[in-house]
């Protein structure tokens, strides 16, 4: 954002009626951008030109759009990337463009925002993943970081290592052999407690299993994972069903 361009002189300040028109051709445009569909800057500023915004110029209605890119950016929103945010733009117009952006409903932009919540960060693949995409995302070269406060249990190695030499090599869940050999070149499966240990699930092998990725994924994320869980206590005798927590 170092590009600065001076705020073209206009007759009077902008109207919240005409900022909102702005606002919604520009979202317009954003939404055509966003899934591969072909659209006419210039056009667009024409038809505002020659319609609903008449007193208008064309500098000046380029000009509002990257103020709306100003504050798109500010609420870590994606934006046209044809009109870079503007850096001259006042703070109190900036909080006018993201008060009547908010009143626009930007929900569909939301799972367009980058994200370090694993939980956020699925939900958000998954929304996209029902749109079409038609164009290749611009994605991040260099990905911000974020710190977090992790909580982790105390697992008991033992316990670990019985459960997988107890499968054996195959998958408590499916039966398939490990699908690959670890770098210590044993099968590798992944232990799971059926019982979380977030939910005071214990850690023993009455309450561990071991599953290649793709069972141990399917416990996770699965639309059936309920019903997955239940065959894994009918197919493995040593497991015990632990009562969660919150029960």
């Amino acid at each position: 954002m170092s590009e600065s361009n001076p705020s073209p002189a206009a007759p009077d300040a902008w109207s919240d009626a005409e900022l909102t028109i702005a606002i919604k051709a520009y979202l317009r445009m954003l939404h055509a951008e966003l899934h591969g569909v072909a659209y006419n800057k210039a056009a667009v500023n024409r038809a505002l030109r020659e319609g609903p915004l008449p007193n208008r110029s064309k500098g000046s209605i380029e000009f509002r759009m990257r103020n709306i890119s100003a504050a798109l950016y500010e609420l870590k929103m994606p934006y046209i990337a044809g009109y870079l945010p503007a850096t001259n733009i006042g703070s109190a117009v900036k909080q006018q463009m993201i008060a009547l952006l908010s009143m626009q409903g930007l929900e569909s932009l939301e799972a367009y925002v980058p994200t370090a919540d694993a939980g956020t960060l699925a939900q958000r693949v998954s929304d996209l993943m029902q749109r079409q995409l038609g164009v290749i995302p611009k994605g991040s070269p260099k990905p911000t970081t974020v710190t977090n406060m992790v909580t982790s249990y105390v697992r008991d190695p033992a316990v670990k290592a019985w459960v997988l030499q107890a499968a054996n090599g195959h998958c408590e869940g499916c039966g398939a052999p490990a699908p690959f050999k670890g770098m210590d070149g044993l099968p590798f499966l992944e232990v799971h407690h059926v019982m979380p240990l977030s939910s005071h699930g214990s850690d023993t092998t009455a309450n561990a299993v071991a599953l290649c990725p793709n069972c141990h994924r399917r416990c996770h994320y699965a639309l059936d994972q309920a019903e997955f869980k239940l065959m894994l206590y009918e197919r493995i005798a040593r497991l015990a069903v632990e009562v969660p927590a919150d029960a």
